[in-house]
């Protein structure tokens, strides 16, 4: 009879893993670390409002940008900060398990076999490294050098745990972020409190995820749901202070995740009611990737809209045009009088690319407090204006013609 219960037991346990597989880990730590910011940083503050601003104007013209949508390729490179290990043991995981890691994140992020959109939406190894050499798009350093890192890991902005400094982490191995989106494979986060996190788009040296070794394969959850939040996606249970109360819900476009197709949820409700309100297809909340529900399959509609509002926007634009994989990221960007701006945050310079149509606009740059600064013409499609002469901050790019909403500028 002992026996009997524990092959039960032992049934039941692979069964659950076999459900986690393809749920959301509930230890991410990307809301953490937002908070902290948001509350203790105002520049980034004011960086979230100003891009959120943005993202609110685009689907003003939903209709246009869904008839004339394209693929966009996104290069990424991984760096695989590991403790020691020969490469494909521990946390030194292999080229192969991390290419099978972005294949899962691709078929997921292009529904391969989910039951939700097409986000239009792919991430390429990249093959050409800052310097124009051949590369793998896989990068391994040894993270023993940087203190608590070999015990604790890696330490989030602003978590108390002892672990090796995020940036002092990071430092050891990154790529230009105008042109790379940044994967760091990590042995731990906190001493095991977070198993993904990732920077909302606002740019910086250190901007990307980070993600545990053990999370990072083809059939984990984490990667896609932190690589939304990478590109602005908020918990489908956002606002709901901690899984205590209902988000509110007025207006669908601000409140909650600021989708409208994904209804409100706390973070703990996955069952086959929505206690918290009876609109809207519950499927799209409780099986999300954004969610910590089990069995998540799905990104919707007014997600891949967001999602795709922000790979417009700065600072990740300038990946849309990055040659990290062989060729231009994306082979058009389909919407009329397109306008990137590159690298965004930058020092000194910025690239501004725009269609021929836009040739000879006049331009302003403003400070926050809406004084203009910087004016001028675009006098070709590919210009470069000065920042020399500014100190570092925040600055709103406008110009004649078309481009109805400013673009955030990040001096540093």
């Amino acid at each position: 009879m002992k026996n009997n219960s524990n092959h039960i037991l032992v049934i039941i346990f692979l069964l659950f893993f076999q459900l986690q597989g393809n749920s959301q880990n509930t230890d991410c730590g990307t809301d953490y670390i937002h908070n902290y910011r948001m509350q203790t940083d105002a520049l980034y503050r004011n960086q979230l409002l100003i891009l959120e601003s943005q993202i609110e104007a685009k689907p003003q013209n939903q209709e246009n940008i869904q008839s004339k949508s394209t693929l966009y390729n996104i290069p990424v490179v991984v760096h695989v900060i590991h403790i020691g290990e020969t490469i494909g043991t521990g946390t030194n995981i292999s080229d192969l398990q991390i290419q099978q890691a972005i294949t899962g994140l691709n078929n997921r992020f292009r529904n391969v076999s989910g039951n939700g959109v097409d986000v239009e939406v792919e991430f390429c190894l990249a093959s050409i490294d800052p310097s124009g050499n051949a590369t793998s798009g896989i990068n391994r350093v040894n993270g023993t050098s940087i203190s608590n890192y070999q015990t604790n890991g890696i330490t989030p902005t602003g978590n108390p745990c002892v672990g090796g400094l995020e940036t002092a982490v990071k430092d050891l191995s990154r790529w230009p972020t105008s042109d790379y989106y940044n994967i760091w494979v990590v042995s731990e986060i906190c001493n095991g409190s977070f198993v993904g996190y990732a920077s909302y788009p606002v740019g910086g040296l250190y901007d990307g995820l980070v993600i545990v070794s053990t999370s990072m394969t083809s059939n984990s959850g984490t990667l896609p749901h932190e690589m939304g939040h990478g590109f602005f996606l908020y918990h489908t249970f956002n606002g709901d202070g901690g899984n205590v109360n209902c988000p509110l819900d007025n207006d669908c476009s601000v409140d909650g995740d600021h989708v409208c197709d994904t209804p409100p949820h706390k973070q703990g409700d996955c069952g086959l009611t929505n206690p918290c309100t009876a609109l809207g297809v519950w499927d799209n909340s409780r099986y999300n990737y954004m969610a910590y529900c089990p069995l998540v399959n799905r990104f919707t509609q007014g997600q891949k809209d967001r999602i795709r509002a922000t790979a417009v926007i700065a600072p990740r634009a300038s990946l849309l045009t990055s040659q990290g994989c062989g060729v231009s990221g994306t082979n058009e960007i389909n919407s009329s009088n397109t306008i990137l701006i590159f690298p965004n945050p930058a020092q000194n310079m910025i690239h501004v690319t725009v269609d021929a149509a836009l040739i000879g606009t006049n331009f302003e740059l403003y400070d926050p407090m809406g004084k203009v600064v910087l004016s001028g013409k675009l006098s070709s499609e590919n210009s470069l204006i000065e920042l020399s002469s500014l100190s570092g901050g925040i600055y709103l790019f406008k110009m004649d013609g078309d481009l109805k909403q400013p673009i955030m500028v990040i001096k540093e």
